[in-house]
Protein backbone atom coordinates (compact mmCIF):
# COMPACT_ATOMS: atom_id res chain seq x y z
CA UNK A 1 0.00 0.00 0.00
CA UNK A 2 1.42 3.13 -1.29
CA UNK A 3 1.82 5.68 2.04
CA UNK A 4 1.53 10.00 1.52
CA UNK A 5 2.70 12.39 4.12
CA UNK A 6 1.06 15.09 4.79
CA UNK A 7 3.69 18.35 5.65
CA UNK A 8 2.25 21.61 6.50
CA UNK A 9 4.19 24.63 6.60
CA UNK A 10 1.96 27.03 9.67
CA UNK A 11 3.54 30.46 10.52
CA UNK A 12 2.87 30.69 14.51
CA UNK A 13 3.15 34.85 15.68
CA UNK A 14 5.50 34.39 18.78
CA UNK A 15 4.45 37.73 19.81
CA UNK A 16 5.50 37.66 23.05
CA UNK A 17 8.91 38.45 25.56
CA UNK A 18 10.26 35.15 27.10
CA UNK A 19 12.09 35.08 30.72
CA UNK A 20 13.38 32.30 32.21
CA UNK A 21 14.34 32.17 35.90
CA UNK A 22 16.18 29.71 38.47
CA UNK A 23 14.22 29.32 41.38
CA UNK A 24 14.05 26.30 44.15
CA UNK A 25 10.73 27.91 45.23
CA UNK A 26 7.80 25.65 44.65
CA UNK A 27 5.94 27.48 41.81
CA UNK A 28 2.69 28.91 44.48
CA UNK A 29 5.61 30.29 46.63
CA UNK A 30 6.82 32.08 43.61
CA UNK A 31 3.31 32.76 42.27
CA UNK A 32 3.33 34.41 45.45
CA UNK A 33 6.20 37.11 45.57
CA UNK A 34 5.72 37.71 41.62
CA UNK A 35 2.20 38.64 42.82
CA UNK A 36 3.10 40.56 45.76
CA UNK A 37 6.61 42.30 43.97
CA UNK A 38 4.75 43.26 41.16
CA UNK A 39 1.38 44.24 42.03
CA UNK A 40 -0.37 41.66 40.08
CA UNK A 41 -2.60 38.62 40.46
CA UNK A 42 -1.28 35.51 38.98
CA UNK A 43 -3.71 32.56 39.64
CA UNK A 44 -3.46 28.76 39.26
CA UNK A 45 -4.87 27.68 36.35
CA UNK A 46 -5.53 24.02 35.43
CA UNK A 47 -1.96 22.45 34.25
CA UNK A 48 -1.75 22.27 30.65
CA UNK A 49 -1.58 18.99 29.29
CA UNK A 50 0.72 18.23 26.59
CA UNK A 51 -0.32 15.15 24.45
CA UNK A 52 1.99 14.13 21.40
CA UNK A 53 1.60 11.26 18.91
CA UNK A 54 3.22 8.30 20.06
CA UNK A 55 1.00 8.46 23.66
CA UNK A 56 3.44 10.46 25.77
CA UNK A 57 2.22 13.17 27.58
CA UNK A 58 2.75 15.75 30.42
CA UNK A 59 1.32 18.32 32.37
CA UNK A 60 2.78 21.78 33.21
CA UNK A 61 2.00 23.75 36.29
CA UNK A 62 0.28 26.96 34.92
CA UNK A 63 -0.40 30.49 36.34
CA UNK A 64 -1.98 33.56 34.69
CA UNK A 65 -2.77 36.91 35.27
CA UNK A 66 -4.72 38.53 32.57
CA UNK A 67 -5.57 42.45 32.18
CA UNK A 68 -7.24 44.31 29.20
CA UNK A 69 -4.08 44.29 26.81
CA UNK A 70 -1.92 41.80 28.40
CA UNK A 71 -0.84 38.70 29.72
CA UNK A 72 1.63 36.87 31.97
CA UNK A 73 2.17 33.69 32.45
CA UNK A 74 4.35 31.87 35.08
CA UNK A 75 5.35 28.13 34.15
CA UNK A 76 6.87 25.51 35.52
CA UNK A 77 9.83 23.99 33.12
CA UNK A 78 9.85 20.45 34.86
CA UNK A 79 6.08 18.91 34.08
CA UNK A 80 4.34 18.21 37.49
CA UNK A 81 3.38 14.81 35.73
CA UNK A 82 4.68 12.33 32.76
CA UNK A 83 3.72 9.51 31.25
CA UNK A 84 6.18 7.98 28.85
CA UNK A 85 8.46 10.64 28.23
CA UNK A 86 12.02 10.52 28.44
CA UNK A 87 12.63 14.32 29.23
CA UNK A 88 9.60 16.00 31.02
CA UNK A 89 10.72 19.47 30.24
CA UNK A 90 8.62 22.02 28.55
CA UNK A 91 11.75 23.21 26.90
CA UNK A 92 14.13 20.26 27.17
CA UNK A 93 16.69 22.08 25.71
CA UNK A 94 16.30 25.01 28.67
CA UNK A 95 17.22 22.06 31.57
CA UNK A 96 18.68 24.15 33.92
CA UNK A 97 15.46 27.20 34.11
CA UNK A 98 12.86 26.06 36.44
CA UNK A 99 9.97 28.58 35.16
CA UNK A 100 9.36 30.56 32.38
CA UNK A 101 7.52 34.22 32.35
CA UNK A 102 5.96 34.88 29.31
CA UNK A 103 4.70 38.48 28.60
CA UNK A 104 2.26 39.29 26.35
CA UNK A 105 0.86 42.58 25.03
CA UNK A 106 1.85 45.66 27.28
CA UNK A 107 3.54 44.09 29.34
CA UNK A 108 6.10 42.92 26.85
CA UNK A 109 7.40 46.29 26.41
CA UNK A 110 8.15 47.14 29.62
CA UNK A 111 10.25 43.91 29.59
CA UNK A 112 13.25 45.67 31.29
CA UNK A 113 11.62 46.82 34.14
CA UNK A 114 10.41 43.18 35.03
CA UNK A 115 13.35 42.28 34.68
CA UNK A 116 14.93 44.32 37.19
CA UNK A 117 11.72 43.82 39.46
CA UNK A 118 11.96 39.60 39.34
CA UNK A 119 15.87 40.52 40.38
CA UNK A 120 14.85 41.68 43.51
CA UNK A 121 12.42 38.53 44.67
CA UNK A 122 14.73 37.22 47.61
CA UNK A 123 13.54 33.73 46.43
CA UNK A 124 15.10 33.94 42.44
CA UNK A 125 18.47 32.98 42.15
CA UNK A 126 19.00 34.16 38.59
CA UNK A 127 16.89 35.52 35.20
CA UNK A 128 17.40 35.85 31.92
CA UNK A 129 16.11 36.92 28.71
CA UNK A 130 15.83 34.10 26.71
CA UNK A 131 15.38 34.05 22.54
CA UNK A 132 13.02 31.51 21.89
CA UNK A 133 13.02 31.93 18.28
CA UNK A 134 16.03 29.49 17.64
CA UNK A 135 14.86 26.48 20.42
CA UNK A 136 13.59 23.62 18.94
CA UNK A 137 10.62 22.86 21.11
CA UNK A 138 9.58 26.69 21.32
CA UNK A 139 6.44 25.60 19.86
CA UNK A 140 5.57 24.20 23.61
CA UNK A 141 5.07 27.79 24.29
CA UNK A 142 2.03 28.29 22.16
CA UNK A 143 -0.43 27.89 24.25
Amino acid sequence: MKKSKLILDIAYDFDFVLIGIISSARDFTLAWYLNKFLDIELKKQDDINYQFIKNDNFFISNYIFESDYSIIRLLKNRATEFLNIKKPYLLPELKTYDYFVILNGEFAAYYKDFLLKLQQIPEINYTKQIDYEALPSKENLLI
